[in-house]
């Protein structure tokens, strides 16, 4: 026996993860792409979002900020030039991943053509 305090191991670093089997994602191929910062965007990924996105997003729009929507993976620079069809195949791709959350603030937002947009 010693007079030493016993150490411990830093604890692991571990993250919560959603493990569920559903559909989380899809891919949109673009009808006109998009070249942006070297890169040509082909195809847009949307996404389902986690609460801490979903809430970071909201906060982000109530200071006036103009941000990309957390589940389309791409850059606002992009989604902005998207050709139209393509951006409402898009948004119309993300409505099965939407939260009710963002559901609610699109059903009552006053561009309701826009599922994801409340600029």
């Amino acid at each position: 026996m010693t007079d030493q305090p016993e150490t411990t191991a830093p604890a692991e670093t571990s993250q919560a993860r959603i493990i569920s089997t559903k559909v989380r994602s899809a891919t949109v191929p673009l009808d006109y792409e998009v070249e942006f910062g070297g890169k040509v965007w082909t195809e847009i990924t949307v996404r389902r979002v986690t609460g801490k996105e979903v809430q970071g997003y909201i906060d982000a729009l109530a200071r006036g900020e103009n941000i990309a929507p957390p589940m389309f993976e791409c850059p606002l620079e992009v989604y902005d030039a998207l050709d139209d069809d393509d951006r409402m195949a898009v948004e119309e791709a993300a409505l099965p991943f939407l939260p009710r959350r963002l559901k609610a603030a699109a059903g009552s937002s006053p561009q309701s053509g826009s599922a994801t947009s409340a600029s």
